[in-house]
């Protein structure tokens, strides 16, 4: 399973530039509900689009490659 791992791109942003970033600016910034950002960060088997994870990157100035964790366990 491929995850994107949002909160730790939200920490390291808010790390490298001094600003907190929460899911409600986020949303606001990317035009990507809360209820979707929320459930990316919280549910483990959450399926996003590529797009979703692009346009997360570009407001937060990151890799996606940076956060993105491949999980082979099928447990």
């Amino acid at each position: 399973m491929l995850k994107f791992d949002l909160r730790r791109a939200m920490n390291d942003f808010e790390a490298k530039t001094g600003l907190k970033i929460t899911y409600e600016s986020l949303a606001s910034k990317t035009e990507i509900s809360v209820d979707t950002l929320k459930s990316l960060a919280t549910r483990e088997n959450y399926n996003t689009t590529l797009h979703v994870i692009s346009s997360i990157c570009e407001v937060l100035r990151c890799n996606p490659i940076d956060y993105l964790i491949w999980n082979t366990d099928k447990e």
